[in-house]
């Protein structure tokens, strides 16, 4: 095939009806500007299709943690800067059982690790640093609020049709054709291009809730991700920015069913708060008006099928879902962002497009690990009022602190 990028800047124009390139990334998060930024500096020619008019502004959106690993990757893209000064660093973790601490770990234990922190970021904050390093790449061109309409492949291509959703009848001529090597499904769960190749999600839900209130952070309390599980009730906190504590409370039936009530604000999980962190609930009361009002959150994971369909490969959600805990979503998407861009250079540079199949190979099997950890975790799960004897975090600390080895070797060999 020949590759033709149109010398039109990084945004292209809604007329320009066909063109081609190597990849296609459709989508507007952070793993998909990121596997984009990845495939271009790999020497891909990149077009970024966005089912969004604009991307999401820095500074919203939730906070989760980035670990060191993806940090470190990130890094050496050039995304750094940004989310160390929007930042807030967390050192580590201590998790607490009904009977007292059960693990407690820095990332300063860890010899070797990237960073001595992770930090928690406004995915916008992180949209935005990609975005940056995306539009000053001349190989990589962008469309936005338009969605993949049609998918037609076959041995040597995959042929996309991308325009605004309900144009295309009314308006075949606002449409366009893209002819590219790889197309990547990134638009999250509900992905258009996953569905339209008819890969389906097997979802899993956890039967109990969570409770979500955002405080000013506790005076003086190190900036740990803290878990106090006194089954069966389990209270998770992490600091973010700025200078606040996302405080998620996962109570026993009866303090659900309190919280589910018409009306029940943020005192009702405060004065529940009392009994399991006493010094957070005196420091809300406090200062409750400034405090979040309380969310309610439902959990579930979700596995596609398969990651790839022909030359239509998934990435992040649109892929696998996990639960917040340890903030392995977003590590998880990014991460594969980097390994889809090593398999699509790999296979694109050798001509053997058997190659692209390291992509799933390496990531599947780890992510799927990571979600059955999750799913088993009696802090997660079960109301058993059986004390607990791990902690919650114990099973992500070497995901938390360093990248897959099989990633590691993959990316050893493709670098940018």
């Amino acid at each position: 095939m020949t590759t033709h990028v149109p010398p039109n800047g990084p945004e292209i124009p809604p007329g320009t009806a066909e063109f081609d390139a190597d990849v296609v990334v459709a989508g507007a998060g952070a793993s998909a500007l990121f596997a984009a930024l990845r495939c271009a500096r790999l020497g891909q020619s990149v077009v970024l299709v966005s089912p969004r008019e604009e991307f999401e502004p820095a500074g919203t959106g939730i906070s989760p943690l980035l670990a060191p690993p993806t940090l470190a990757l990130l890094a050496a893209d050039g995304i750094d800067a940004e989310l160390t000064e929007a930042g807030q660093r967390v050192l580590g973790v201590d998790d607490h059982g009904s009977a007292g601490l059960l693990s407690s770990w820095r990332y300063t234990d860890h010899v070797g690790v990237a960073r001595p922190h992770g930090l928690t970021v406004p995915t916008g904050t992180l949209v935005q640093a990609a975005l940056a390093q995306l539009r000053a790449e001349p190989r990589v061109r962008i469309r936005t609020a338009e969605s993949v309409l049609a998918v037609d492949q076959d041995e040597l291509a995959v042929q996309l049709t991308v325009g605004r959703p309900g144009t295309a009848d009314a308006d075949p001529a606002a449409t366009a054709r893209i002819r590219a090597r790889y197309a990547v499904a990134a638009e999250g769960r509900g992905s258009a291009l996953r569905d339209l190749v008819g890969i389906e999600l097997d979802v899993s839900h956890f039967d109990r809730p969570a409770w979500l209130l955002v405080t000013p952070a506790v005076p003086d309390r190190d900036p740990v991700l803290l878990v106090r599980h006194q089954a069966p009730s389990a209270l998770f906190t992490i600091p973010i920015p700025p200078a606040s504590l996302a405080v998620v409370w996962s109570p026993d039936q009866e303090g659900a069913s309190q919280l589910t009530a018409d009306g029940a604000g943020p005192d009702a999980a405060i004065t529940q708060l009392a009994h399991v962190d006493a010094e957070l609930a005196a420091w809300m009361d406090k200062a409750r008006e400034r405090v979040s009002p309380l969310i309610r959150l439902n959990f579930s994971l979700w596995r596609a099928k398969s990651w790839r369909a022909g030359r239509v490969l998934l990435l992040g959600e649109s892929a696998h879902g996990l639960h917040t805990l340890g903030g392995q979503g977003l590590n998880q998407s990014l991460q594969s962002g980097a390994s889809l861009a090593a398999a699509v250079h790999d296979a694109l540079s050798s001509g053997d497009a058997e190659r692209i199949g390291a992509y799933e190979r390496i990531r599947r099997p780890h992510v799927e690990q990571l979600q059955d950890f999750q799913w088993n975790l009696q802090a997660l799960r079960s109301y058993s009022a059986a004390p607990p004897e791990r902690g919650a975090h114990e099973d992500f600390i070497e995901v938390m602190t360093r990248l897959q080895p099989e990633l590691a070797a993959q990316l050893a060999a493709h670098r940018p």
